[in-house]
């Protein structure tokens, strides 16, 4: 999954999904949605109950068919299985985790492929996203200074694409039993919107098509809204500095992903300053 083309988490299971599809069970659509279980990043399909419209097998023999041949594309990255009723189900691993959440903050999302059009949005109603975004900024210098981490242009003026991690690289986002150290739910919520907001911005990267218009005001306010709350439940300095510094640096990690993304949607869709400060 390392050179996997696709910039979010739904469009590289879409891709696996359309390599597992026979030729003649084409789709105009393949159902997938993100599931409901907050402690994880957890997809869902019902394409085999959409397959035994046309195949004379059931929905769960279907799904065992296409897991069988989906489970050496997505794993060790997604766990892959047939739940009841012929649904599918892929969630993200701690180890998949660790991979997506790498990517996000250490490389610069791409480009969008034509200039978003959003209606102007009032001040205040940018302010708590902007907010966050100077707060983020703020820890990631401060923790430049107590070197908890190392960035090689800490004192830029204005929002970088991404802020250039030069230690520790990677992340530790794994412990020695390779399982994620952000098991707070503070820290689950975070990322869990990180994912639903990179999913939500696959249309403007052309990697895929969205059913429905995407509301870019409200999902950056819950990005926003979830940054809040890690930061007042899950501690980086004092004694998890101390004691714990590795979660103390991928707590650092999930911040630097919320400002590449906060900053994302405020000067590209938004057209709004992203300020380093306030």
């Amino acid at each position: 999954m390392e050179q996997c083309p696709e910039v979010t988490v739904k469009c590289f299971l879409l891709s696996q999904f359309r390599g597992a599809i026979a030729q003649q069970d084409t789709l105009a659509q393949i159902p997938l949605n993100r599931g409901k279980d907050s402690a994880g990043v957890l997809y869902v399909s019902a394409i085999a109950l959409k397959l035994a419209k046309t195949r004379q097998q059931t929905p769960q023999a279907i799904a065992a068919e296409l897991v069988e041949t989906l489970k050496p594309l997505c794993e060790p990255d997604f766990a892959v299985k047939v739940a009841p009723g012929g649904i599918i189900e892929l969630e993200l691993t701690d180890a998949g985790l660790a991979l997506w959440l790498q990517r996000l903050a250490q490389n610069s999302l791409p480009d969008p492929e034509s200039r978003i059009l959003s209606p102007a949005v009032s001040g205040d109603r940018l302010f708590p996203i902007q907010y966050s975004h100077a707060r983020c900024c703020s820890l990631l210098r401060m923790a430049h200074r107590d070197r908890l981490i190392s960035i090689a242009q800490p004192d830029v003026r204005t929002a970088p694409q991404i802020w250039s991690l030069a230690q520790p690289n990677p992340i530790p986002w794994l412990n020695s039993s390779q399982q994620l150290r952000l098991v707070h739910p503070g820290d689950r919520i975070l990322i869990s919107q990180l994912i639903t907001v990179l999913d939500n911005l696959s249309p403007v990267f052309g990697n895929c098509t969205q059913e429905k218009p995407v509301n870019y005001l409200k999902i950056a306010n819950n990005l926003s809204q979830a940054f809040q709350t890690f930061y007042s439940q899950c501690r980086i300095w004092g004694e998890v500095k101390t004691e714990t510094p590795k979660l103390a640096q991928a707590r650092l990690g999930l911040i630097l992903a919320t400002q590449s993304l906060l900053r994302f949607i405020l000067e590209e869709l938004l057209s709004a300053v992203a300020p380093v400060e306030l």
